[in-house]
């Protein structure tokens, strides 16, 4: 009987400090891990990270309630409410990962990562060489934004949201990103693969190669701002603007009708990409003539009376 006892015993503590070490397992340590793994993969590449992170919640979803793909995580009755602080964490770190990656856009996104990779520790450290690469720069900028402000007042940050939704949203579907929001104007880049380019060992000078990949790149540029401003012209939300009493005093002319319009500078040439500013406000930015140039082309449509320049 003792023995009995002794090993009856011994079971039940095995299987207890078995139960409390897979509790421990799958509450602790395993989320513990994955924030690790999550916050490396933001530093890494924020995008990359929160579109992972985005779809590991999607396929869990789908496992938990095991119901239709559409219905599933947008019902909120079936919803679980989970308490759990390690999920609690886990959940903030993506949060932090989509504020990092809408700060930071695409392009930002990437050149922050590599400056991160760079500098010792994995801070981010604006003392450090940038990168020359070849890409397209479009440059687009609201006309009348001076009127409009005075106009609309506080409602002119909805009216460049608005906009912006349509620049942003048609750039990336046509492969580019948007870097910088200028007030009324948008700073657009299509950058070219490295495998697209070439760099003189002597001189250093950068030129894209003759292939079909760069002439599609070209093309998707030319199209998205064609659509661009075939878009703003056709936008409900903006249709408002078009009939808002104020704007049409101010800016009706006896022989054009007031409509929100965009000037566009499109240009294709070498920049230096970088991260610029210092440890108070750091930017991802591209800096060279031929970004400059994008500019002037844009100021250019003024005097020649077109919305489009390009060269």
């Amino acid at each position: 009987m003792s023995i009995a006892k002794t090993l009856f015993i011994c079971i039940i503590l095995t299987l207890g400090s078995m139960s409390f070490s897979s509790a421990t397992n799958d509450m602790v340590l395993e989320p513990i891990e994955n924030m690790i793994k999550k916050i490396k993969n933001i530093s890494n590449n924020p995008l990359e990270a929160v579109q992972k992170g985005e779809e590991q919640d999607y396929i869990n979803c789908l496992e938990e309630y095991e119901d239709k793909k559409n219905d599933c995580c947008y019902d909120s009755k079936k919803k679980k409410v989970t308490t759990l602080e390690t999920v609690v964490l886990e959940k903030t770190i993506t949060k932090i990962g989509a504020l990092l990656a809408l700060g930071f856009g695409e392009a930002g996104s990437e050149i922050i990562a590599q400056n991160m990779k760079n500098s010792d520790g994995g801070e981010i450290d604006p003392l450090i060489p940038g990168k020359k690469i070849m890409a397209i720069y479009g440059f687009c900028d609201i006309r009348n934004f001076t009127d409009s402000t005075e106009v609309l007042e506080e409602d002119v940050m909805i009216f460049v949201n608005e906009i912006a939704e349509i620049v942003h949203g048609i750039t990336t579907d046509h492969l580019g990103s948007a870097n910088k929001n200028i007030g009324d104007a948008f700073l657009l880049v299509w950058k070219f693969d490295e495998i697209l380019t070439t760099t003189d060992p002597k001189t250093g000078e950068i030129t894209l190669k003759e292939d079909h990949a760069v002439t599609q790149m070209v093309d998707l540029a030319l199209i998205a701002f064609i659509k661009i401003q075939k878009m703003i012209h056709k936008s409900f939300k903006l249709d408002k603007y078009r009939k808002n009493a104020k704007l049409k005093e101010r800016l009706d002319k006896p022989t054009e009708k007031y409509q929100v319009k965009l000037g566009f500078g499109l240009h294709v040439g070498w920049s230096i990409e970088g991260a610029i500013g210092s440890s108070f406000k750091i930017d991802a930015s591209y800096l060279s003539s031929h970004v400059n140039m994008s500019s002037s082309l844009e100021e250019r449509t003024k005097e020649y009376g077109t919305n489009l320049i390009l060269r």
